[in-house]
């Protein structure tokens, strides 16, 4: 089959919507698809989409040029037009996040399959106006729609009547790292690591405060660019922590191993970058299941739409998740119970196997 994937986003980039676009295309593209992954003109050239994303399976890539920035307002719709008539072309089956290409697809009888990731409130009043009208979500044209959490799907089902629309379905986010399970050690000192944005909703002032009062320990932040990095190195000079820039995700899985513990503090309000929404109630983040497949104890945020993926079987939930003191008395407790460490971390490898890309995108071609 010949399969087009229209994104709107930045490629390569370090954001974690653009690994799991890719890493969606390498799998379909294993699986004996011919895959087309189309983008603006928004990205490092220095940089290779294969190399950066450690791509095994190639599709091709197609980039409109005129969209040399990430396009909002009239853009937006003349990049999902352009968008939606090459994939028109040359495709049997469209698959996006962007609501106005699929609205094309309904418009023009071509089958689509969308992605949801957040409430249609943060689109655009004309997007949203178009979704009031048609009823777009359940017509022939979308042969799936695919939701990143149940709180997701019971949105749109509530919001849109798809009650009895049987090809909607909730598909988590996914890991591809390949790590070995090993056993934690019983050590003096635990590095504890955090992997992802430098944003205060994902709770980087929680482990920059744990540093400050917890000398015992070692933190590690990794993630954001070079000039935060900086900037925080010249913020907070202590000895027990330390500060790496995003890394890339072929090399990742190697310093995952080298961490005792794997921070989640995420804050009641999540943004993304360049939006303003909250996020809180129907994300899946990909940290947790590269976190799941490192094999190695989580502390996470209480915020419930995790516990569709993790109890407390395969991760400690921090209740009063705001105040650092709370993580710090999780994270005394677990320090010296080396049995209760391993059989968290293995649960939670153990239950990673069932959340990849490639079990995604299997989930994707069924029917």
């Amino acid at each position: 089959m010949n399969i087009s994937y229209i994104s709107n986003s930045a490629c390569p980039s370090k954001l974690p919507s653009s690994l799991q676009i890719v890493k969606t295309c390498e799998y379909l593209s294993k699986y004996g698809n011919q895959v087309f992954l189309i983008l603006p003109n928004t990205y490092d050239t220095n940089l290779s989409i294969f190399n950066f994303y450690n791509i095994k399976y190639n599709f091709e890539i197609i980039r409109l040029f005129r969209f040399k920035k990430f396009p909002i307002g009239l853009n937006y719709y003349i990049f999902s037009f352009l968008s939606f008539l090459k994939a028109k072309k040359i495709s049997d089956l469209i698959i996006t996040r962007n609501y106005f290409v699929t609205f094309l697809c309904f418009l023009f009888r071509k089958k689509c399959i969308i992605e949801l990731h957040n409430d249609i409130i943060n689109e655009s009043r004309i997007v949203r106006l178009i979704y009031s009208i048609f009823n777009i979500l359940n017509s022939k044209s979308v042969q799936k729609i695919i939701c990143i959490s149940q709180a997701v799907k019971k949105k749109y089902v509530d919001d849109f009547g798809l009650h009895n629309k049987k090809n909607i379905i909730v598909l988590p986010s996914g890991s591809s790292l390949d790590i070995k399970y090993k056993n934690s050690l019983n050590k003096k000192r635990l590095k504890l690591g955090y992997f992802g944005t430098i944003n205060p909703s994902r709770g980087i002032n929680i482990i920059l405060k744990l540093a400050q009062t917890d000398k015992q320990n070692d933190y590690y932040i990794f993630g954001g660019s070079k000039n935060q990095i900086e900037n925080l190195k010249k913020r907070y000079k202590l000895r027990n922590l330390y500060l790496k820039p995003y890394q890339h995700y072929k090399i990742i899985q190697n310093i995952f191993s080298k961490m005792d513990i794997l921070l989640m503090p995420y804050s009641n309000k999540v943004t993304v970058s360049g939006n303003v929404s909250n996020t809180a109630k129907f994300m899946s983040p990909l940290k947790l299941f590269d976190y799941m497949s490192a094999g190695r104890l989580i502390i996470s945020s209480d915020i419930e739409v995790l516990r569709e993926v993790v109890n407390h079987n395969q991760c400690i939930f921090v209740k009063n998740y705001l105040n650092p003191i709370s993580w710090l008395h999780e994270i005394k407790k677990i320090k010296n119970n080396l049995i209760k460490k391993n059989i968290i971390g293995k649960n939670s490898y153990k239950k990673s196997k069932i959340y990849s890309h490639k079990y995604r995108v299997l989930r994707y071609l069924e029917k």
